[in-house]
């Protein structure tokens, strides 16, 4: 059989760390993020969709954004299994609890330890929710599939959770313990990154990636199963929807002298790295700068990308401020104690003041 793994959608994501321009784009880009994988899944025979927790990013979900899930869940016209999560709660207030959603959907949105058997496809989907943004123990420690009433079944466990050996919020249960409840496949959601405990549990990562902790591209995984005399055969593709990607990289300006030749030399970053209009960039700026050159994200714009976000950690030459007996060196002089500050914070002041006093002294733009 054929799965649809998902989670981590946080459809209606606000996009609070973008502009008001480029988060709306993001909104949309979500979803239609959600549209193409239900399509490859119709496309591809998937036989079951799994949804991880987190389908929303909070109780509260648009009109448009809840008429979409329905259209979508209904046109795939198979079983669908959605568990809620600390994002999506079900509390009795919830779109849960008040929305009915279309009959081939099952919510997992209690805190107990449940299952749906499909005798015609041989599979049981074990889940449980949240109805609350915290679970603090997790109902599937000490239960085992193969004391269930149909042991040769594929059992598939869906579940929005920790795997961890520390106890924690968010329905913490450890390895040894997944192991334990012996499911075919655990379809697991809450942690952003993709990641898999062998072949037999798997988190699927986000759909769309939202900030910087979140890099390269993302998606769903399509797992299959084969089982055979209580064996099972697991193999997980993972499978790119995301129409961005945020990545971080740093970038040399050692030796630059005018915003002409960092703007050539982050250039020649992008190009390497394959960098394009789907791609939020972070680029830290390093080594030292011509004295009075301050980086000016206003002349350099977007560069070709979707964003372009710079840190600025380049440093001065201090050997050639030291030794200036005119008026930068003076200046230096004046700071030199604050950057070498033991606070980081003291730190970074003096380091901007600085850089914009050398531009001001060299009659440059201090704009940043």
């Amino acid at each position: 059989m054929k799965i649809l793994h998902t989670g981590d959608l946080h459809l209606d994501s606000p996009f609070a760390s973008l502009d008001e321009r480029r988060g709306e784009i993001r909104k949309n880009e979500l979803r239609a993020a959600f549209t193409s994988m239900m399509t490859y899944a119709r496309m591809n025979e998937v036989d079951i969709a799994l949804f991880a927790g987190d389908l929303f990013d909070g109780r509260y979900i648009t009109r448009e954004t809840l008429s979409l899930v329905d259209k979508e869940l209904e046109k795939f016209a198979k079983p669908v299994f959605i568990v809620t999560g600390n994002h999506d709660y079900a509390d009795e207030k919830s779109i849960w609890r008040k929305h009915t959603f279309p009959e081939n959907v099952h919510v997992f949105m209690e805190e107990e330890l449940e299952n749906v058997r499909l005798p015609e496809l041989g599979v049981t989907v074990w889940g449980f929710g949240y109805r609350s943004p915290a679970v603090y123990e997790n109902p599937v420690i000490g239960h085992r599939v193969a004391e269930s009433d149909h042991p040769s079944d594929i059992h598939i466990l869906l579940a929005h959770a920790e795997v961890t050996d520390s106890a924690g919020n968010y329905a913490s249960l450890s390895e040894s313990q997944l192991s334990f409840f012996g499911a075919d496949y655990a379809a697991l959601a809450h942690i952003h990154v993709p990641s898999a405990f062998g072949d037999k549990a798997a988190y699927c990562g986000c759909l769309e990636p939202r900030d910087f902790t979140e890099c390269g591209p993302r998606g769903a995984c399509i797992v299959d199963i084969q089982k055979e005399n209580g064996v099972s055969a697991v193999k997980i593709k993972r499978v790119r929807f995301s129409k961005r990607r945020y990545e971080t990289a740093s970038v040399d300006l050692t030796g630059c002298t005018v915003m002409e030749e960092v703007k050539e030399r982050i250039a020649a970053l992008i190009a390497q790295m394959k960098y394009g209009e789907d791609t939020l960039l972070r680029l830290q700026c390093a080594g030292t700068l011509a004295e009075g050159l301050v980086l000016s994200p206003d002349y350099l714009g977007d560069m070709g990308l979707f964003l372009l976000k710079l840190e600025d950690a380049t440093l001065p030459d201090e050997a050639q401020l030291a030794a200036d007996t005119g008026i930068r060196g003076a200046y230096y002089r004046r700071l030199a104690p604050a950057l070498h500050d033991p606070d980081p914070q003291k730190r970074e002041v003096a380091l901007r003041a600085l850089r914009y006093g050398l531009a001001a002294i060299a009659g440059e733009n201090i704009t940043d």
